[in-house]
């Protein structure tokens, strides 16, 4: 979007600086004097009809309108109208157009070429043929001294000395120099036979100064307009032209200035009451003949005025660019329609944009509707003179802007804050402007900012615009009239609508401008919120009183808040860890607890180094329980060491500073507020106040914001890891609403990292893997040994509680992962107490007591403690089975140390029934020769194995590896999956197995082993089913599911697979032959 700076180009004076406001400041009488006279008391661009024309008058409706009735009736045509009121309501264009007329009336033809846009020349009249009538109501006076007299100045004496000098005055005497309306023959006599245009202006304050002057002067007012107006009608080539504000318009503004002039027409002091009812009685009349005889013409109408102030202001304007500006406007617009008035979506106002260009309709809004209400303003001519400042403020600075927007008035300029807030009586808010948005003086305040600066600073716009004080400005200004009323006035202060649609322009959208509103309840001083208004108050908001307690408050108070705060966040509710708050050195954390310590670091402490207080409890004192420490960092501190890269550490200072400074502020404002609730009064405030929910709210808000910025910056958890470094977890809480939600982040962290055993560690693989770490160094180790493991060792998780410890002893010998064993004499051979999976633990067995201990099972089956226990004859057969299938063949032998390993000793009765029950089931064939011969042999199978003994020699071997060999070809259609193989068959399945049953899968599942699943977070699983029929098949439907999403093939998985009677037609056979 272009820019207006290159878009439109200002008149020269403007952007030299040689530019005289009160060039717009003329009146009709030095226009008049100048024709006259041939002096020129004013601004040549008033005095000179080329130029008037040419640079300084914009072709307005009513201005048209009024020159072709005027001087079409001057010409002789009786159709228009002869007296004509200029009406001002949109402030401006009256004096323009009464001056126009002058002009024309004295140059006539002589102007032909210059007023094409403005009259028909065929209307122009001959130099000199046009006798002009000019008077200024507020200049004549009433009465004029004579000797010791005072005799009436009448404004019908006025007009005949105007028509004709001297000479006719003395003709008409009598009645110009009395108080009483002339008749028919003073008109005859000063108008007869003349071409005439009469131009009475401001008459009413004449009229309210005749009426002082004499209780009926008004009613002869009346009485002479009559007789004009009258005259005028009746005769072709007289022209009047007047103008009259009603009583409010002319006195509402304006009632010491009236007072002052009938005090001065009477010689005694009136009160401004009393000068009203004057003026309103005087009005009255005149008002009712005006209304009943003139035509009223509004001379500039609202959708012209933004073009008559750039006729006044620009060389030239980009049409193109304002349509398409206008444009992008809209879309904005339009994509936030809920939020702005319903005009800015009109399609009417996308041509008030364009017409207006390059100002936007909103600033010609406040400046005509707002400002120009202002007694002293002076209407259009006073938005004349700063639309001229802002302008030159813009080009100087060039400053790139869509639009002007109030937001862009220069408000840093003496000149603009003299001409704004001098001519709206608001300089005592000069003190506001400073403070909130920034002004002239704001550099002398302390830290030299507004407070709409220093929230630019804290949150930049992200094309760098300064949305706070572009907001806030544009708040200000519209606070400058109607103070008086209050928020019942309807041109005080502004709505949110009303403000998002003032200052957003395409790159500065009203969601941005709305966050910058929103802002005003937490960091202005004196701007604010009531009522459904902002607006800009000379009472302190608490805001400003708050911003003076924190001065006050010192590091030390809020270095305390801080340090009370995390104290509250972060308790030992859920019991899990010892803490120790504000620590800053390894003599800070205790040594010996014997449960897990949390050293919460100080907020105020510079640095800290982590290995140390994991390794040491002061100087030369080497820390024991080493695996219990944990440390708790904020981002307020820097850490040494724990392998840093070179750098890393001195660059943490500016993160570190930054986040000090944020979460200081937030305390500083808390602890404000807390004072000012404990003592209101102090600061003379009401109490009631601080009860509006609006202060509750945001202290509650705030209170709560200091919290959850704690919370939040401790976010670094170091301890020892599983390889026995220090490591880093990032805590990331939910807010710091309380103790146990911080605490159970940092313990949920420490599970997910596998540092933390509870109660749920006991599964088969959780305590297979704790079997590993535990008999690292042997296959025995006393419980008091495990305990100061889990306390001492770096790379050991940390127990719970002293019950997670019990609990996971006890479940692996229910388990039967190890066994529990207490000596009896030193020399014992077997020990007093022994619990297996076969003998549990009664509950009354006190593990804490001396002795206890722990060992492997085979390490308990070696020392001959495990007794003379039958084995489970399916646990046999399973082993036994899984070891063939493994390779497809082994021998006996083998077979039975593998066993061994696996289980201890198992007597060979034991081992022989299994193996003649699997050759005899048919899940194994027997031969006498080598596992991996492939000449057939005498194979033992089925029924022919009763009477048969096993010998170490003899090979087993699997039916499926028979048949692949060859040599079992009749009798058996058995499928069979095995091994990796059968894995990578049967685990894709997996979820599917269930559904494929539901479908009509009819194959009876004959075994099925998973063997060596893994686990998410480590550990085994093995699955085995043995004759399993559809129906049961389609009842773990949901099991396989499950199993399916937790489990994974991992290096060593394998699957075996037998179905001994499939059908072709079955879809789960069909799915794995695919």
């Amino acid at each position: 979007m272009q820019s207006v700076l290159d878009t439109c180009r200002p008149r020269p004076e403007i952007l030299a600086g040689t530019f005289n406001p009160e060039v717009f400041t003329a009146s009709l009488s030095p226009i008049i004097e100048y024709y006259r006279s041939g002096r020129g008391v004013i601004d040549s661009i008033y005095t000179d009809a080329e130029l008037f024309f040419r640079e300084a008058t914009y072709p307005t409706q009513g201005l048209r309108l009024t020159l072709a009735e005027v001087f079409g009736r001057l010409a002789g045509d009786m159709t228009v109208p002869a007296i004509h009121r200029l009406e001002t309501a949109f402030g401006g264009g009256k004096t323009h157009t009464l001056i126009a007329c002058t002009h024309i009336a004295y140059r006539g033809t002589e102007l032909r070429g210059l007023i094409q846009d403005f009259l028909d020349p065929q209307l122009l009249p001959e130099p000199g043929s046009v006798a002009v009538v000019g008077v200024a109501g507020d200049e004549i006076p009433v009465h004029k001294p004579k000797g010791n007299a005072l005799v009436p100045y009448t404004l019908w004496g006025e007009i005949a000395y105007q028509m004709g000098g001297e000479e006719l005055y003395r003709q008409v005497e009598e009645e110009a120099g009395s108080y009483a309306a002339p008749g028919k023959t003073y008109f005859a006599r000063v108008l007869g036979g003349r071409k005439a245009i009469i131009m009475l202006d401001e008459l009413a304050q004449y009229a309210a100064r005749l009426e002082a002057a004499r209780p009926d002067g008004a009613n002869q007012l009346a009485a002479f307009l009559m007789g004009l107006h009258g005259y005028a009608r009746n005769h072709p080539g007289i022209a009047v032209i007047l103008t009259l504000a009603s009583a409010t318009d002319a006195f509402a503004r304006q009632t010491e200035l009236l007072a002052k002039l009938i005090s001065q027409v009477r010689g005694e002091e009136v009160s401004e009451d009393d000068a009203l009812g004057i003026g309103e009685k005087a009005v009255k009349g005149v008002a009712s003949v005006v209304a009943r005889d003139a035509v009223q013409i509004t001379p500039v109408h609202a959708a012209e005025i933004a073009s008559v102030l750039a006729k006044r202001l620009f060389l030239s304007i980009n049409r193109d660019a304002a349509r398409a500006t206008a444009g992008e406007y809209m879309q904005m617009y339009r994509r936030n329609a809920s939020m702005l008035p319903d005009e800015a979506t009109s399609e009417d106002f996308q041509g008030r944009m364009i017409a207006s260009y390059p100002f936007h309709p909103t600033l010609i809004d406040f400046l005509n509707n707002k400002l120009a209400s202002a007694e002293n303003f002076q209407g259009t001519r006073g938005v004349l003179r700063v639309l001229a400042l802002a302008v030159r403020s813009l080009w100087l600075q060039q400053q790139d802007v869509p639009m002007i927007h109030a937001c862009h008035l220069d408000l840093r300029s003496d000149r603009v804050v003299n001409e704004i807030l001098g001519r709206t009586g608001s300089s005592d808010l000069l003190f506001v402007l400073n403070a909130d948005v920034g002004s002239v003086d704001t550099g002398t305040l302390e830290g030299g900012r507004s407070n709409a600066e220093l929230a630019d600073q804290r949150n930049p716009h992200p094309e760098g615009y300064p949305l706070y004080e572009y907001t806030w400005k544009t708040v200000f200004l519209h606070s400058l009239v109607g103070r008086e009323e209050g928020l019942d006035s309807r041109i005080y202060g502004l709505t949110e609508s009303e403000a998002l649609f003032s200052v957003s322009f395409p790159g500065l959208t009203p969601p941005q401008v709305r966050m910058a509103l929103e802002e005003i309840n937490e960091s202005a001083f004196y701007l604010r919120y009531e009522q459904g208004k902002y607006f800009a108050g000379r009472e302190p908001t608490i805001n400003n009183i708050l911003a003076r307690i924190r001065k006050t408050i010192t590091a030390g108070q809020v270095q305390e808040l801080l340090e009370a705060t995390a104290r509250k966040i972060i308790t030992g509710g859920s019991g899990l860890f010892h803490i120790e708050h504000d620590v800053s050195l390894p003599e800070h954390l205790p040594d010996g607890k014997g449960r897990p310590v949390l050293g919460v670091v100080a907020l105020a402490a510079a640095t800290i180094d982590v290995e140390a207080m994991v390794t040491t409890r002061g100087v030369n004192r080497p820390r024991q329980q080493q695996n219990l420490i944990f440390i708790l960092v904020p981002e307020t501190v820097a850490v040494q060491g724990i392998n840093r890269q070179e750098g890393l550490f001195a660059s943490q200072s500016t993160q570190v500073q930054e986040v000090r400074q944020r979460i200081e502020a937030i305390a500083r404002q808390v602890k404000a507020m807390r004072i000012l609730s404990d003592r209101p009064q102090s600061y003379g405030l009401n109490p009631r106040r601080l009860a509006e929910e609006d202060f509750q709210k945001r202290y509650r808000e705030r209170e709560q914001a200091l919290v959850t910025a704690v919370a939040s910056i401790y976010t670094s958890l170091y301890y020892p890891g599983a390889a026995g470094h220090i490591v880093r977890k990032e805590i990331k809480t939910a807010g710091g609403e309380g103790g146990m939600p911080f605490i159970e982040q940092i313990r949920a962290t420490l599970i997910n990292d596998g540092e933390l055993l509870t109660g749920s560690n006991t599964t088969q693989a959780d305590l297979l893997n704790l079997s590993r770490l535990f008999f690292e160094q042997g296959d025995t180790i006393t419980l008091e040994k495990l305990r100061e493991n889990f306390s001492c060792r770096r790379s050991w998780p940390v127990l719970e509680s002293t019950g997670v410890f019990e609990q996971i002893i006890r479940t692996g010998v229910q388990k039967g992962v190890w066994c529990v064993y207490r000596m009896g004499a030193e020399d014992s051979l077997k020990p007093a107490e022994f619990y297996h999976r076969e003998n549990e633990i009664p509950m009354g067995v006190n593990l804490a007591g001396a002795g206890y201990g722990l060992v492997t099972v085979q390490g308990a089956n070696q020392r001959g403690w495990m007794g003379a226990r039958r084995p489970d004859p399916a646990r046999v057969r399973d082993g036994v089975l899984y070891t063939v299938s493994g390779g497809g063949a082994a021998t006996v032998q083998e077979v039975a140390g593998n066993l061994a390993e696996k289980y201890g000793e198992i007597p060979a009765r034991d081992f022989q029934e299994a193996v003649v029950t699997l050759v005899r089931n048919g899940r194994l064939l027997v031969f006498r020769g080598t596992p991996d011969q492939q000449e057939k042999p005498e194979l033992i199978q089925g029924p022919g194995a009763a009477l048969y003994t096993p010998r170490p020699g003899d090979v087993l071997i699997t039916p499926a590896k028979a048949a692949e060999r060859g040599w079992v070809t009749a009798g058996r259609r058995a499928f069979t999956l095995e091994g990796k193989e059968g894995a990578a068959k049967l685990l894709p399945l997996l979820r599917r197995l269930g559904g494929l049953y539901n479908r009509g899968a009819r194959s009876t599942i004959d075994s099925l082993d998973l063997v060596d699943l893994e686990l998410p977070e480590g550990g085994v699983l093995r699955i085995q089913l043995t004759g399993v029929t559809p129906g049961s098949m389609k009842a773990l439907a949901e099991l396989f599911e499950v199993l399916a999403g937790v489990v994974a093939k991992g290096e060593h998985t394998e699957a075996f697979l037998e179905i001994s009677d499939p059908a072709d037609d079955c879809p789960l056979i069909q799915e794995l032959k695919k």
